[in-house]
């Protein structure tokens, strides 16, 4: 009886030997970390109805590994806007400022502010691994369709989570939509 439970304690150490082998792992400056992290999945309607208001005001937010679905105006505005500042893109604030003062929208924007010394922001948000929201930045900046489409659709959204839980962070919706993630 012993030999089998020496058996199968002896199969679940090379098991998991085998996982912790094959497990993504990378050492930085002495410090053990994984693969794991934020999750966001944006989806943008295409050809919906829009709900359009007469002013629209851009905040820095704080977008990471928290489970989420962000789908009112402001929370769209507040991700996209934080991306844009943590990615140095002000020619493309100013663009978007622009283009919703030609629709009769007043924009007003977050200013940021800076202690003494600092080059950093002291209230500027994050979004987790914004360098990775390039792709989803280009199309909203660069199509004035979609920008509209993904602040005032009411069914344009973005899922936040992380690789550690069960939230599902995939799309599943049955209209005409472009999504985008960001994963690392």
């Amino acid at each position: 009886m012993l030999n089998i439970a020496e058996n199968v304690f002896a199969k679940m150490i090379w098991i998991f030997n085998l996982i912790l082998t094959n497990m993504k792992k990378q050492i930085r400056q002495n410090v053990f970390e994984t693969n794991s992290s934020s999750t966001h999945s944006i989806c943008i309607a295409k050809n919906a109805e829009l709900t359009i208001p007469d002013k629209l005001h851009f905040s820095f937010g704080e977008f990471g590994w928290e489970c989420n679905t962000l789908s009112s105006i402001s929370e769209k505005a507040d991700y996209l806007y934080t991306g844009l500042f943590a990615n140095d893109r002000t020619d493309d604030i100013n663009k978007i400022s622009e283009i919703l003062n030609s629709k009769g929208i007043d924009t007003t924007f977050e200013e940021a502010t800076y202690k003494e010394g600092r080059t950093y922001s002291d209230n500027s948000g994050y979004v987790d691994h914004s360098n990775e929201l390039g792709e989803f930045l280009d199309a909203v900046c660069n199509n004035e369709e979609t920008l509209l489409q993904f602040l005032f659709s009411p069914l344009s959204f973005i899922i936040t989570g992380n690789d550690n839980d069960d939230m599902d962070v995939d799309i599943n919706v049955s209209y005409e939509h472009e999504e985008f993630y960001k994963g690392n």
